[in-house]
């Protein structure tokens, strides 16, 4: 009877944000449901003419969201923003069964998480975003490899690739671990894919629109690298920088990255001493989709909700840090999640998002999971 009333009170709770809060905007989604109705009727998904609300992923990816044309858009997106919630419920789900570490809490476990990241998932449901998808096919990926079905997790993988091309900061990952079924498997279906638009724009349509939209990224990109809420590491680079040290900053991303990049290298030499049954892979994979919102060109802080997997791994374990170390961590959360105008005032929330000072507590949260690995706790 508790469960019943608890599910009919979310239903009702659910229902009241999206009718007073998110069915206003759903910007993002609206630019899907538009390049959905394009690719259909054979025309162009890359328009200059749509300004900031231009279509920036593959063809591919249109053709998924030509499924929702053909409703009502009223319709389209209270589906869209119901399937957002049933991403989310999916990646909390297998996130948590996936935990490593032997005593698991699942209520604090992913209560704490959730509140922590609940700035970032309540912007990207109010955009209808495509991150919290993504994430959940990425979170199959990873679970469909720690069970051994390599051609499965190398489908999520190519999947992923179809709407944003985050999830190839796996591949080095892959081929160090010689996960060669997945690579193939998941390049092969991304390709295979590329070729699906030429149903409806004929061959040489389909190579012209295939040119289009590389040029679309780049020209749609550059004019918001350093825009006030570009969150990645290269835009709190070029806020902390003056102008005339683009160059510089170009260097130092390159630095952190390789940086990064050795952490990852040590984290799989270090799992070979770290026993089957903890499943080091899964704090590899949660590094690897924190690097995906902090290098990205345009790493928006609603896309660091990529670190759901890291900061439950974190709470979870947050017994086993020293007392120093576990204070810095739980103050780091906090200011994650409460970094908000209505918390924190106008004058401190600009200045925190304007420097994108987020980059720095996921540079915390790195360091917690480097030190998981480094005591072997996961």
């Amino acid at each position: 009877m508790k469960r019943v009333i608890f599910i009919f009170a979310a239903i009702l709770v659910l229902a009241g944000i999206y009718q007073f809060w998110v069915r206003k905007d759903m910007s993002d989604f609206s630019v899907c449901y538009k390049a959905g109705e394009r690719i259909i009727q054979g025309e162009t998904i890359y328009r200059e003419s749509d300004g900031h609300m231009q279509y920036k992923y593959s063809p591919p990816s249109a053709l998924f969201f030509s499924a929702f044309s053909f409703l009502p858009y009223d319709w389209a997106r209270l589906f869209w923003y119901i399937l957002e919630f049933l991403f989310l419920l999916g990646i909390f789900i297998l996130s948590f069964k996936i935990l490593p570490v032997p005593e698991k809490k699942a209520a604090a476990a992913c209560l704490w998480t959730f509140l922590i990241l609940l700035k970032f998932l309540g912007r990207e449901v109010e955009l209808g975003q495509v991150n919290l998808f993504i994430l959940f096919i990425l979170t199959l990926m990873l679970y469909s490899l720690l069970e051994e079905k390599e051609s499965i997790s190398g489908l999520f993988w190519g999947i992923s690739l179809f709407f944003k091309p985050y999830a190839l900061v796996f591949l080095p990952y892959f081929l160090i671990k010689r996960k060669y079924r997945i690579t193939g498997v998941g390049l092969a279906l991304f390709l295979f894919g590329l070729a699906l638009p030429a149903l409806f724009y004929g061959l040489p349509g389909n190579l012209l629109v295939l040119e289009e939209w590389p040029a679309n990224l780049s020209h749609s990109t550059a004019s918001l690298l350093s825009v006030y809420d570009n969150a990645s590491l290269y835009g709190f680079l070029l806020k902390a920088f003056p102008a005339s040290w683009r160059l510089e900053a170009q260097i130092i991303l390159a630095l952190a990255l390789l940086f990064l990049g050795s952490v990852v290298l040590w984290m799989i030499k270090i799992s070979r001493a770290i026993q089957k049954s903890q499943r080091p892979e899964v704090l590899e994979g949660a590094f690897l989709f924190i690097m995906i919102p902090l290098f990205s060109p345009l790493g928006w802080y609603y896309n660091y909700l990529y670190s759901i997997l890291a900061v439950m791994l974190i709470v979870n374990a947050l017994r086993k840090f020293p007392r120093a170390l576990r204070i810095i961590l739980i103050i780091n959360f906090a200011m994650i999640g409460t970094s908000l105008v209505e918390i924190w005032g106008r004058k401190l929330f600009h200045f925190y998002t304007q420097y994108s000072l987020v980059v720095v507590n996921y540079f915390v949260v790195f360091f917690g999971l480097f030190y998981l690995r480094h005591k072997k706790i996961s």
